[in-house]
């Protein structure tokens, strides 16, 4: 970006700033990342920003020093799982050393970065977030080829924190939902399969039985099919 477009995003983020707004950044590659930083970096030294809650989303191949930025302004990071689809396809343009560690999920976390897990759908995943989560934990595309090294591989609960209380850290909920917790929303599945004990390769393809948001049963199926509340 030119010097003058730099400028004009550092007068919005002002802008924001004094209006106590949050704001997510969209980007999608680490060689060109320092542009964002460095005005980000510029508005935090004004400001501090970290109590708004700022974010970028994707940056799948964010190096240890760009973590380290974001750390320091008190950004979070949200990941998807563009990779499942398009996978190879990294691979070839950035090949195996990249591939490799892409995102660094486990690193954020290590790190203390809040990292919120999704699929960015329709655009370039399905909405399914079990699909999400077998990939977060195998890092395999969804022809099978493995890309991420077994240290940037997520636990299963580390995983399924990213998609719940990870993700309402964003939009300043994590004490609302995100946890079966007393005083949090009563929003919870039924799973199809255990979660924390199918093999990997079945995550993927879980399904809800009984779905229910705010303490309402929203959708039932199968031995629940009698608790769905109907529409009056």
């Amino acid at each position: 970006p030119a010097n003058a477009q730099k400028e004009a995003l550092v007068a919005v983020l002002r802008w924001a700033v004094s209006r106590g707004m949050t704001a997510t950044f969209h980007w999608h590659n680490d060689r060109a990342v320092h542009h964002l930083l460095d005005v980000l970096e510029r508005v935090n030294a004004e400001t501090p920003v970290a109590s708004l809650r700022w974010s970028i989303a994707h940056l799948n191949d964010a190096s240890a020093a760009s973590l380290k930025r974001i750390k320091a302004m008190g950004l979070g990071w949200l990941m998807q799982n563009a990779f499942y689809f398009r996978g190879e396809a990294f691979l070839g343009q950035r090949g195996a050393d990249v591939a490799r560690i892409s995102p660094p999920i486990v690193s954020a976390l290590h790190m203390g970065i809040p990292v919120g897990g999704g699929t960015d759908a329709h655009r370039v995943m399905s909405y399914l977030p079990f699909v999400s989560l077998q990939w977060m934990l195998d890092g395999k595309t969804i022809s099978g080829v493995a890309m991420r090294a077994p240290q940037e591989l997520p636990t299963r609960i580390e995983a399924l924190r990213l998609y719940t209380q990870g993700s309402a850290w964003f939009s300043f909920e994590e004490d609302e939902r995100g946890a079966l917790a007393v005083g949090q929303l009563a929003d919870l599945a039924v799973l199809s399969r255990d979660y924390l004990s199918v093999p990997i390769e079945k995550i993927g393809g879980t399904i809800s039985v009984l779905t229910m948001v705010g303490g309402r049963i929203v959708y039932a199926d199968g031995p629940y099919a009698v608790l769905e509340e109907k529409p009056r």
